[in-house]
């Protein structure tokens, strides 16, 4: 997933701004911002509505966080960026997990109406029989 993927790269990017290695901050931070920039470029703006906006704004505010980090070499506009995509993440994976369980949930009831079509077939078959 992308989250993954950009909160792996600013982490890295907190843990070498500790240890000094300005380049390797740089190089992860660049990535970070190359991944928020697809966030934003895969965004339906026609079809997404309200959450569409929010998150361009959202992304929009980490980019601009980036930017700052890497200008100032400073963690705290990171570490913000990290807690925002962390918790996007738990939002859509809570969003599929819950989509899984409404899929299970419409795939049981038929299920039970092929059960019940197989009960009355019999009640039928031994009715006249």
């Amino acid at each position: 997933m992308l989250y993954d993927g950009a909160i792996k790269n600013a982490s890295f990017a907190v843990e070498h701004m500790k240890s000094g290695q300005i380049e390797k901050v740089h190089d992860c931070l660049i990535k970070t911002k190359n991944i928020v920039t697809e966030l934003m470029a895969t965004l339906n703006m026609d079809r997404g509505g309200d959450i569409a906006k929010n998150l361009q704004s959202l992304y929009s505010y980490m980019f601009s966080q980036l930017i700052e980090a890497n200008m100032n070499k400073k963690t705290e506009p990171v570490v913000i960026v990290i807690d925002l995509l962390k918790e996007l993440r738990a939002a859509w994976t809570q969003i599929n997990s819950k989509k899984k369980n409404d899929a299970k949930t419409q795939n049981t009831p038929e299920k039970g109406k092929m059960q019940n079509n197989q009960e009355n077939a019999e009640k039928r078959i031994s009715v006249r029989g």
